[in-house]
């Protein structure tokens, strides 16, 4: 992904958490960036293993 792409979705991921907490969802919005950040984790480990393999 290009940066710009995590920007807008880290602004909306702030965006949510403002919005639900006002309505006491605010876990919701919590769950939402875990999983988001867990597919960049594993993104980069499977890039580097790659890069390991070439090397």
């Amino acid at each position: 992904m290009k940066v710009y792409q995590h920007i807008i979705i880290i602004v909306a991921l702030i965006l949510f958490t403002i919005f639900f907490y006002k309505e006491g969802f605010g876990s919701i919005a919590f769950l939402l960036a875990t999983i988001y950040l867990t597919m960049i984790f594993i993104r980069e480990i499977r890039r580097s293993k790659k890069n390991d393999k070439k090397a």
